[in-house]
């Protein structure tokens, strides 16, 4: 990537020059964290949905916006809004009547890993507030992020093969296969829902603080919905489901407004 910053060491640098090896550091430090984050999130949900429903995941995924306010207040003795805390259930009981079916209540290993990803994310979310502050050039902080979570998703896949150089051969000739037979595909999900939408993140959590952002985010499954509709056909599984949408949106809006009302 253009904005993959490198690490320079001189061993006698200007005042500048050390400025500018000091914001490089914190590109890297930042974009590793950040990075880890990211993949823990994707690969405990990955592992996740072997053995829980993409449905499910997914409702269970959504639990960040219920986290980021917890850990906000737990972890950085934040004092958090009673507005953030009802905005949040009402979006956390919103994405429960849009999501879950009313058919499978009994929970297992997979909605375990499912919950252990929507912690990861809720730290994403949470720490993105201060990697923006302190690394001021998003396409830096983005393109770190994603270089970490390539390397970590590359020494996961090699794990799963106990780094046998024998089984080397098949995994690549399968990631060959999936690449050509998937090429738009792939680059979608590559550059635009990974790399650009947390580039847009990022620039966007410099202005905007954890607990809200978390609650805009509660739009996803919303969108979801709507897409799958026009793209797709499908519908949502009965008025339940209306209701629950309707009530993210407007804990989405409701929250944004009378924040903005009071920063004017």
């Amino acid at each position: 990537s253009p904005y993959l910053p490198g690490l320079p060491f001189p061993q006698r640098v200007s005042k500048t020059e050390a400025t500018n090896n000091d914001d490089l550091l914190k590109a890297w430090r930042w974009g590793a964290e950040m990075g880890l984050w990211m993949f823990l999130g994707f690969s405990l949900q990955a592992v996740g949905l072997l053995s829980t429903t993409a449905q499910r995941s997914g409702f269970l995924l959504y639990l960040n916006v219920k986290l980021v306010p917890f850990f906000a207040y737990v972890l950085l003795g934040r004092n958090i809004t009673t507005l953030t805390w009802i905005s949040s259930l009402a979006a956390f009981s919103g994405t429960a009547l849009l999501a879950l079916d009313g058919k499978s209540i009994g929970l297992n290993a997979g909605d375990f890993w499912s919950v252990l990803a929507a912690a990861a994310s809720a730290m994403f979310i949470l720490r993105l507030e201060k990697a923006t502050i302190q690394v001021p050039k998003s396409a830096e902080l983005n393109a770190t992020s994603l270089f970490v979570v390539a390397v970590l998703s590359g020494l996961w896949i090699l794990a799963q093969d106990n780094f046998s150089p024998a089984s080397l051969s098949p995994t690549f000739s399968e990631l060959k296969q999936i690449a050509w037979l998937h090429p738009f595909e792939l680059l979608y999900l590559g550059a635009i829902s990974t790399a650009l939408s947390n580039f847009i993140q990022a620039k966007a959590q410099k202005h905007v603080p954890a607990e809200r952002a978390s609650i805009i985010y509660s739009l996803d499954p919303v969108y979801g919905a709507l897409f799958s509709f026009l793209l797709l056909g499908e519908t949502l599984g009965g008025v339940q489901a209306y209701i629950g949408a309707s009530m993210i949106f407007i804990a989405a809006a409701t929250n944004s407004l009378i924040e903005f009302s009071k920063e004017e």
